[in-house]
């Protein structure tokens, strides 16, 4: 009996490479979301910990929006609920669980880390 040898897959993201394909460069480049500058757009918050919030949520936001915008049109949602859950789950998830899932490099405040991604307050 011969021995089995299993190949494990570290990282799918594209079949073709990014760069080799002019095709996917002009649909990738049709599809992108301007960065929102993010220091401008807070408003002026009551504390620190509530203006901490609203940036994780809002960096949140941009990268789940930056991740969908990769994915081929018409199925973004689906890829995106197999990839990363359901966006009900992600709603439940911590702030720091998001960062760590999504691989937001950004330092998040230790105050907030436990915050729910939808929490009021």
């Amino acid at each position: 009996m011969q021995k089995k040898t299993r190949a494990v897959v570290q990282n799918t993201e594209s079949i073709i490479s990014l760069g080799k394909s002019k095709r996917l460069a002009a649909i990738r480049k049709s599809q992108e979301i301007p960065p929102e500058n993010l220091s401008h757009q807070l408003k002026p918050c009551a504390n620190k910990r509530e203006e901490h919030i609203s940036l994780a949520r809002k960096l949140i936001t941009q990268k789940i929006a930056k991740i969908k915008s990769t994915l081929p049109l018409g199925k973004q949602n689906k890829l995106f609920d197999l990839r990363y859950g359901s966006e009900q789950k992600l709603n439940q998830l911590g702030l720091q669980q998001l960062y760590t899932l999504l691989s937001i490099s950004q330092e998040l405040a230790k105050e907030i880390r436990e915050v729910k991604y939808l929490e009021i307050n």
